[in-house]
Formats: C-alpha cells, structure tokens, sequence
C-alpha cells in the first residue's frame, strides 16, 4: 500500500499499483503467516492456502491503495468500503483460478453451488482481515504524522530532555505489537471457519483493545484508569487465544483511577509478563494488577506466576520494552520514580512502579 501523504495525479486504477517493494514484501509476508496457521488443520498442499490467502490480500490492499484513505476524510469508511470490494475481488480470482488453472483447479461450478456457504465465510474472513491490516497501515501513517508533531512541539517548548523523547518514539513505533496483532488476526480467520461464535468474540475483543489503544496515538497525558482499560482488552484478546493458560485481575481503587500516568507505561509491563513469564511457561500462569497509595507514592505492581526470573542470581537482560520504561521514569521523574522487577515469592515475577502521588508528570 502507498501510505505516503501525498500522491502523484493520476488514474486511480493506475495509482493503485504503486507501492514500495518494502510494502509489497510485507503484504506477501503477512499473507504467508496466516496461510501457515491455515495450513495447521488443511490436509492439503502447503500452495493451495497460500496461493487463496495471497490472491484475497493483494486484492484487497490494491483496493485500498486505490481509495487512498490514509490522509482524507473518513478514512476508515473508506477502507471499509474498498476492503469489501477487494474481498469480493479476491474470491471471484479464488474461484477463477481453483476452477479453471490445473492443477489449482480442484473445485467445480457444482461444488461451489454446493459449499456456497463455506466460500461465503472465506470471503467475510478475509474482509475482516484486510480491513484490520489496513488499520495497522492507517495506524502506522498516524503514528508517523504524530511522532513528528510531538518531535516540532517538544522541541519548541524544551518540555523533555532528548533521553525522553527518544524514549517516547521508541513506544509509539512498539505501540501496536506487529505479532500480537498478526496473530489474533490468523486467529480470527481460523475461528470464522470452524466456530463463528469464537471468531466474534475475540473480534470483539480486538476492537476494544484497538478502541483503547488508538487514542493513545494522539495523546500526550491519560489516566491511570484508562491505562488499566488499555491493558484489560489486551489480556482479554490474549485470553481468548491463550485460553485455560491465561487468567488476570486488575484492581485500581476508583480514588486513584484519575491520576495522571504516562501512557503505555502499564501495556509495557504486561506484555513483558506475558512475553517473559507466561508465553515460555507450559501451563501459562496468571497476572494480577494492582495500585495502591503508599503515602505521598503511587505504587502500581504486575505480578504473574509464570516461568519467573532466572535461578541463581543470573542476570537479567533488559528487553526494549523495560529499557523503555526506566528511560521514560527517569526522564519524567528523575529520582522521585522507581521500577523494579524481582521474583515472586510463589514462583513468577513482580515488578513495581513507584510514582509521585502529589503531581502530574
């Protein structure tokens, strides 16, 4: 897709086949990763998905690069729109090609009349898909535009120091979690197949945490409250994936739900728990959210019982996201701030914010 904000004048059909090979190459790759999670349950050759799922994407992304929606007016009706007709698209080439070029032709006009239903549903999943991967495009072309207005007002204001600000970019390009994202995505198709009711739910689920997280794009301050929102629809679309293996709890006293927090700060420490301690562990484990006052301090903690720290005093290496988060204290709070992360009494890990109750940041 061509996501830059200006576009030559020029036939709109035409215009649509321009992109980037970098584009191209990660539509072709994103269409790959969810052919394999189909393949996981098709018994046949590795092509047949591949070739379905790659015909339904470029369709729908040549479609969206044609309505061009990621600087004008209602942009996401505009991708709704053109995901549609690209789905659509997709499934008369899907159908083209399986019936009429061996040896991909393994259907007949009669089987499709028979399993209309079945390609009914392919065509609605790949909609959907294509419409939420065209978000992510919108996303990252909003989050550039955002990036590079808080950089003008930053440096006109001299609010932050350069630790600070490089910090913050470094969060808002890990904001939407390309894996995480994938992921729940090829989920979403796999369930629209075999158990629609599923498939609803964890796009609910999707939505919500994409209702949450989208704001944070433009947003310079937010709450501790929606912060903790931001991090509920997380773990309830990993729950729906993870199933039996995940369980949480957040617990934030309403007195504190309005007090000011850095955005994304608490998303960090739960994907770090889900990524370092429940994802390795077979059994998965739990996570639990809380914040209370201790005098004039916020203390939030993130506690899960997963595969924990390493034994025997090895060292940690600190991942992006924690580094992130340490850079982030000291350049907002300096010395008034702490984190730590140490192991949970009963197995698992426990890291702990400490911030200044009395004031903003």
């Amino acid at each position: 897709m061509d996501d830059s904000p200006t576009r030559t004048r020029r036939n709109p059909l035409i215009a649509g086949f321009h992109a980037s090979w970098i584009t191209v190459l990660l539509i072709a790759a994103i269409n790959t990763g969810i052919a394999l999670v189909l393949k996981i349950d098709d018994p046949r050759p590795f092509w047949h998905p591949l070739v379905t799922v790659q015909l339904f994407g470029f369709s729908i992304a040549y479609c969206v690069n044609v309505a061009a929606p990621w600087d004008k007016p209602a942009p996401v009706w505009r991708m709704v729109i053109a995901s549609a007709v690209g789905a659509m698209i997709g499934s008369a080439l899907v159908l083209l090609v399986k019936t009429q070029f061996p040896p991909l032709a393994i259907y007949t006009l009669q089987d499709i009349v028979s399993r209309a239903t079945f390609f009914a549903m392919n065509t609605l999943a790949a909609f959907f898909n294509g419409l939420l991967i065209s978000l992510i495009f919108y996303i990252k072309f909003r989050e550039t535009r955002a990036s590079a207005a808080l950089h003008r007002a930053e440096a006109e204001r001299h609010l932050l120091s350069k630790q600070a600000i490089e910090a913050e970019l470094k969060l808002m390009q890990a904001q939407v979690e390309p894996h995480f994202l994938f992921n729940t995505l090829a989920s979403v198709q796999y369930l629209t197949e075999t158990d629609p009711k599923q498939a609803s739910a964890l796009l609910t689920h999707l939505i919500a945490y994409l209702r949450a997280a989208l704001p944070e794009l433009r947003a310079s301050s937010t709450t501790l409250g929606k912060e903790a929102h931001l991090a509920e629809a997380y773990l309830n679309v990993l729950a729906m994936r993870m199933g039996p293996r995940l369980s949480f709890a957040v617990d934030i006293p309403p007195d504190l739900a309005q007090h000011p927090f850095p955005p994304n700060l608490l998303l960090s420490l739960v994907e770090n728990s889900v990524k370092h301690g429940l994802e390795p562990a077979a059994a998965g484990g739990r996570i639990d959210i809380r914040a209370r006052r201790n005098g004039n301090a916020l203390v939030i903690a993130v506690d899960d019982t997963g595969k924990g720290l390493p034994a025997n005093g090895a060292t940690v290496q600190p991942g992006v996201g924690l580094s992130n988060v340490r850079d982030r204290l000291a350049a907002l709070y300096g010395t008034r701030a702490h984190f730590s992360l140490e192991p949970a009494r009963e197995g698992g890990a426990h890291a702990t914010l400490t911030l200044p109750l009395e004031s903003g940041y």
